[in-house]
Parts: structure tokens; sequence; C-alpha cells
């Protein structure tokens, strides 16, 4: 008898049932079947006609591949144009030059910075705790005080005059007391009213003419114009230091010191409620460009000083002549009768256009340097007439300036002569100006024309909260600051 543990005998492999057989063939003939099918050409194009000899595999490789690929240069497209964006609003536009002095050119960036600048300046000069505004009102006050002491005063001398008069006739002790009151009274009052006409006088200026001057100014137009013109003078101040010794380039290049004082006096002197960084933010502009542009005001202001200190009398001057013509076709023919010998004299009155001096025969009097150019902004004829290499009765060629040809002659040449003091006065006052058009007017010189959609470019203007596009139609002094919300200034 058999065990019951023993397992019963295996069935051979010929008496296994039929099913099971049929299912192991299907189903190794389906895993050849998928492996087939992955790996097969299907004939199929996969884009535009191509791709029939690809199988299922490599073609779903490729459309990942693809996809992955799209999907990065997508990405790169995107991030090329942000960075773009950037680089053309942030670099390229702002470095965009607005004018050029020498070669030198002046982008526009550095002009939106100096227009900032200028317009605070302005703000805080119209507006600010030191402002016309304020003196304006300071006047008026302290006149309105001399106004109730004139009142007082009045009213005072009145009573005394009535009590004097209410007295009996002859001296008494009383009379005197009253008498000696009424002097100091009078005094007083003479004293405020003294004052009140000098206070009024000084508070009717200042709201006729100062202010209303100042709010005419500015202007987009007017103050984005006085910011490109710093910008150029500022080359040519540049350009001249470098060929100036050490202790003439430390005179008039601003140190740190000067710069951190005027940025501070800037701030103190702001309008309102505002604060410095926002109005940095406000303009667009960082510290460092405030203080590049606070350094080019100075080295302005110092060169106008220094060239002032240099303006003393006796001086170099000239006696001359001057004849304007009205073409160059009689300035030539002219011209050519004074190298014949005619006189400069007769030909002045003749065909000068020139009414302040032709009837004297073009005579311009003893000139010193720059007070020519600055009667006329002759920067060419003041070169010409106070260049060392000039004689006695030497005639000029034709000197264009301001669009009309000009002849002058030499007659005297002194190297000290007294300036009178008003014309000294004037000469130290336009110092810069003077030698400015002098510069401007050599034939080295090359400024181009400042680009004037640049110059009211949106994006390169303060807000018009701040810098109005056009002046008042009528002033009003005493109104309130723009943007003086507290964000006008720093």
């Amino acid at each position: 008898m058999k065990s019951s543990t023993e397992r019963p005998a295996q069935r051979p492999e010929s008496q296994r049932s039929p099913r099971s057989a049929k299912t192991k063939t299907k189903s190794k003939k389906y895993r050849r079947q998928t492996a087939h099918i992955s790996t097969r050409r299907d004939g199929k194009p996969l884009i535009f006609g191509w791709g029939k000899h690809l199988s299922h595999t490599e073609k779903v490789k490729f459309q990942t591949r693809a996809t992955w690929a799209i999907t990065g240069l997508i990405i790169l497209v995107l991030i090329g144009t942000v960075a773009g964006f950037w680089i053309d609003n942030n670099i390229i536009i702002p470095g965009l030059t607005i004018t050029s002095v020498n070669g030198h050119p002046i982008p526009q960036s550095e002009y939106r910075q100096m227009l900032a600048l200028q317009t605070q300046l302005e703000v805080n000069k119209l507006y600010g705790p030191h402002g016309l505004t304020a003196e304006s009102q300071h006047l008026e006050s302290l006149d309105a005080d001399q106004l109730a002491v004139i009142s007082k005063e009045t009213t005072q001398i009145a009573n005394l005059n009535k009590q004097i008069k209410a007295l009996p006739a002859g001296p008494s002790t009383q009379r005197t007391i009253l008498e000696n009151e009424l002097k100091a009274d009078q005094l007083i009052l003479k004293n405020a009213q003294t004052a009140h006409q000098s206070l009024n006088s000084q508070f009717t200026n200042i709201q006729q003419n100062d202010i209303p001057i100042e709010q005419q100014g500015f202007t987009q137009s007017s103050l984005g114009t006085e910011s490109v013109n710093l910008l150029q003078d500022d080359e040519l101040i540049r350009e001249w230091l470098v060929t100036q010794s050490p202790a003439i380039q430390n005179k008039i290049n601003p140190g740190a010191t000067a710069v951190n004082k005027a940025l501070n006096d800037l701030k103190a002197n702001e309008p309102g409620s505002g604060n410095y960084s926002g109005f940095l933010k406000q303009m667009g502009i960082s510290d460092d460009n405030l203080r590049a542009m606070l350094t080019i005001q100075l080295r302005h202001d110092n060169m106008q000083n220094y060239l002032a200190s240099q303006i003393v009398s006796p001086a170099y001057q000239v006696l001359a002549r001057t004849m304007t013509l009205q073409t160059m076709a009689i300035a030539k023919q002219v011209l050519a009768d004074l190298q014949k010998g005619q006189s400069f004299a007769a030909l002045a009155k003749k065909y000068s256009q020139d009414t302040n001096t032709n009837t004297k025969g073009g005579d311009l009097g003893w000139l010193a340097r720059g007070q020519f150019a600055n009667q006329d902004d002759n920067g060419v004829i003041d070169n010409w007439l106070f260049d060392p290499r000039r004689t006695i009765n030497e005639i000029s060629p034709i000197l264009m300036e301001n669009g009309s040809p000009h002849i002058l002659q030499i007659l005297g040449i002194d190297p000290s002569r007294p300036i009178d003091a008003s014309t000294l006065q004037t000469l130290k006052a336009n110092a810069l100006q003077d030698w400015l058009l002098e510069q401007e007017a050599l034939p080295t010189t090359k400024i181009t024309p400042i680009d004037q959609n640049m110059l009211t470019d949106p994006s390169n203007l303060p807000p018009a909260s701040v810098l109005p596009a056009a002046a008042p139609a009528s002033s009003v002094p005493g109104a309130p600051a723009p943007g003086s919300g507290g964000s006008s200034g720093p």
C-alpha cells in the first residue's frame, strides 16, 4: 500500500492538455507579434511626407526629441526677447547720442539725468524753503508787521496830539512828557514807513518780476535745452582742463566734499514732504547719477569763478572799427575796395547794416577781451580781434557771424589799459559765457545739433506734474510747488 504523502506521477508530456499547449503557443505568438509591430516600418510619413522608413519606436523617439527641442527653442527665444528688450531699453537706447562735442558723444541717458537735476534745482528755487515763493511770503509777513506798527503809531500819535491840545497853554511837566512821547512815536512811525516802503518794493519785485520770469522758463523745452547746453559746455571745459596745470585743475574740478555739500543743500531746499529715495525713483536715476550731474554743475560754477578772477584792470585792449554787410557779394566788393586803399569809415557809412556804428564810420572804441562777444554774441570776431598776431591798421578777412559777413580793422593796441568799473563788472559776470562763445567759434570746435526727438522724448522727461510742458498763461506767485505732495524732490 502506497503512502498518502507520495506525489502522483507526472503526466507524460505527450499526455498534457491540448488547451495548455495552445495557450502557451498563443502567448509566445502574442509576444513575438508585439515586438514585431514596434520595430517594423508601417510606411506612414511622420511630417511633410518624410519618415516612412522609420519604425514606430524610432518615430516616438524622434517626436520626443523634437518636442524637447522646440520647447527649448521657445524658451531660448523668450529669454532672448526679454534680454534684448532689457538691453535695448537700458543700454542701447540710453546710449544713443543726443549731441556730440568734438567727436565726444553725449548720450541721452546723461541728458535725462541732468534734466532731473536741473528740474529739482528749479523747483527748489521757486518753491523751496529758501526759494522765491518762501522769500516773497517772508517779505509779506515782515511788511504786515510794519503796517501794524504804522497803524498803532498813527493812532498813538493822534491820541498824544489830542492830549497835548487839551492841556492848558504854557509849559508844564505833563506837556513835556507828552511831547517827548510824541517825538519817540513819530520816529518809530517814520522808521516803520521807511521799512514798509523797502519791504513792499522787494515784495512787488519778486511777485511781478522774479517769480514770473522763473515760471516762464520752467518748461520742458527750456530746461531741456539748458540741460543739454550744460553737458556741451562741460565737454569744452574738460577738454581745456586737460591742457592746464594740476593747480588750475584742482580749482575747477570739485572734490567729494563739495559734491556732498551740494547734495545736502539740494535735499535741505526741497519743498513739501518728499524724500530723496522717492525723488530718485520718480526721476528714474540713481544716487551715483545725481552726484555725477552735480559734479558737472559745480565744475561749471567753478569755471565761471576762475575765469572771473582772471579779469582785471588794466588789461590788454584794442581800438577797432567794424562793418556788417548785407550780402557776401557786397562784402567781397567792400574788401576789395579796402585793399585798394579806400576809406574804411566812408565804406562803413555807405554799406554797414550796423545802425549803432555805421554813422560813426564803424568805430567800436576800445575793447577788452570778451566785451564784443558779450555785446553781440560774436565769438568769431572776438577771437580775431584778440589774436596776439594782430597789428595796427590790419584789416580782417570776411568773418561770418550770426549769418552776416563782417569786416573789421585794428586801429590801436594797448597791452595795459584801464577798464571802467561798470564794464569790468559785466565782463566778470559773463566770463564763462564769453569764454564759451570764443571756444565754440574756434575752427577746431565741432558741435552737432541737438536731437529734438530725444530732447522731448517722454522717457527722458520728468513727469508733467513736476516739470510743466508749457509756461503758465499767467503766473500765480505763491502757487504750490508742482508735485509738492511728496514726490517732487529728494
